[in-house]
């Protein structure tokens, strides 16, 4: 992951045209092909979670993820939890969605992670 600073701009709006030490890794704008892994057996999912966890791993940055899935086994449980808190009278929401937007930047899932990365998707 590249280090502190400025957000990597495109090569043709860069003012120093020095060679760069990082390049882009074009990430497939169809994403991942194929079943998903599966979550852990140590506790029932909601249905929530379980297609949330297809869907993310249909993603374009599913292709740089561990095939395992286990990096991603928190951020999972984290998820679990909030579907889980909606049916509570005292809320976690504010603090388990901190922790997983954590969990999201270090996979890449937000725009920010990906400029830091140097990810972006191929076009279609």
């Amino acid at each position: 992951m590249a280090g502190g600073g400025r957000y990597p701009k495109p090569d043709g709006e860069r003012r120093n045209r020095a060679e760069r030490q990082f390049d882009w890794t074009v990430l497939p704008f169809e994403g991942r092909a194929g079943e998903p892994p599966a979550l852990p057996k140590w506790r029932p999912w909601t249905e929530q979670t379980v297609e949330w966890w297809a869907d993310l791993w249909s993603t374009p940055q599913a292709t740089m993820w561990d095939p395992s899935g286990r990096s991603l086994h928190a951020l999972a449980l984290l998820h679990h939890e909030l579907m889980l808190d909606q049916h509570r009278e005292q809320s976690r929401a504010s603090s388990i969605s901190a922790e997983m937007r954590q969990h999201e930047d270090r996979h890449g899932l937000t725009p920010k992670a990906m400029l830091q990365m140097r990810w972006r998707v191929a076009s279609a």
